[in-house]
């Protein structure tokens, strides 16, 4: 619990135990003005009675906040948590023997404010054990109700880190996925070059170290900046562009302002990355098509390419799996994915809500 909650915590039950002990002021009639308490007390002779009467009550509350903490800090822990016969045998004998003593204090208490105040009053009788045991339970199952929440909240509490912490082990591993998949693919790329003797392999091995920068520095976070991976999808297709042949077209449209937009580190990769995968082709036209649209309220990003027989088929295929569990944990309830494959086209779209 954080300093400012177990501050309010506290003041709230200082507020409720102060109400609690001052209630029987306000519950506990007058004698001057009470015509059945006029029949048992005469005013001028016995001048301190309300304050005895309160104070007998006060006591009696008093008693009973003590045993509210010792029961809630010790009793049913030790007891009842237990889960065994004899801690409730032992629980339900010391609820009694609590019960009979605070009524015993609080009645030694009464007779030394008799004495104190030269006061007479009538002897103990059963409806006095009946009120004070009504209180008593009162409290009792007040506490009982309250500790019952608490173990409650705390159960829900471990539920939610013990999820979260799951989440946060499964999304390890996802971006363990990605960053495999995405490097071995690039430096197929790179080692095409290589072999042609390509003028972009220079420039085709910074293009990577600038993107293997971005996923060491950044997938490590819950989100980036969207303009950062819209950088890294640019380089990512220059990259790409480099091993091909002019069969390809690329157009990456960014509609809205990028700046101040926020998504997941590595998010769209999978399904650019798979528009080249499977709609590369030296011999036929082979155009991919890619926009961004953004706004305050939302992202929308989609993906269409032409789908060719590609050898590359029988690799791992983790990327749009991979993707679909992201977004089901990153994104829950405010993401739709389409994804159309015709045949010879394969369509992607991907709205997801920033608020």
């Amino acid at each position: 619990m954080s300093l400012d909650k177990r501050f309010y915590n506290t003041l709230l039950q200082v507020l409720l135990w102060g109400l609690f002990l001052l209630l029987p002021y306000f519950m506990i009639p007058h004698a001057s003005t009470d015509p059945a308490k006029q029949i048992h007390v005469v005013r001028e002779l016995q001048p301190h009675w309300d304050i005895y009467l309160f104070l007998t009550s006060f006591s009696l509350n008093l008693c009973l906040i003590i045993f509210y903490y010792i029961h809630n800090n010790f009793l049913f822990d030790r007891f009842i948590l237990q889960s065994r016969p004899i801690g409730y045998i032992l629980y339900s004998t010391i609820i009694l023997l609590s019960f009979a003593a605070i009524f015993s204090i609080s009645y030694l208490i009464r007779g030394q404010l008799i004495q104190a105040f030269y006061l007479v009053d009538r002897p103990i009788e059963i409806r006095d054990v009946i009120r004070s045991g009504t209180w008593f339970f009162m409290v009792l199952f007040g506490a009982i109700g309250i500790k019952l929440t608490d173990l409650w909240r705390q159960a829900e509490r471990r539920a939610r880190d013990i999820e979260n912490e799951h989440l946060r082990t499964e999304l390890s591993f996802l971006h363990m996925q990605i960053n495999p998949h995405f490097l071995f693919n690039s430096l197929n790329t790179i080692y095409g070059m290589s072999l042609k003797k390509s003028d972009n392999a220079p420039k085709a091995v910074l293009k990577l170290s600038q993107l293997l920068r971005y996923m060491i520095e950044e997938t490590g976070h819950n989100t980036v900046p969207l303009e950062q991976e819209v950088t890294y999808l640019n380089n990512f297709i220059e990259l790409q562009k480099m091993r091909s042949g002019p069969s390809l077209s690329v157009t990456f449209d960014v509609e809205g302002d990028i700046n101040g937009a926020n998504i997941a580190p590595m998010l769209l990769l999978p399904f650019v990355e798979n528009a080249f995968k499977y709609g590369l082709n030296n011999s036929l036209d082979s155009p991919i098509q890619i926009s961004l649209w953004v706004s305050k309220e939302r992202i929308v990003f989609s993906v269409i390419n032409r789908k060719f027989e590609n050898m590359e088929r029988h690799s791992s295929g983790i990327g749009i799996p991979n993707v679909e569990r992201r977004l089901q944990l990153l994104y829950p309830g405010k993401h739709e994915l389409r994804i159309q494959d015709t045949g010879d086209t394969y369509f992607v779209k991907l709205n997801i809500a920033l608020v």
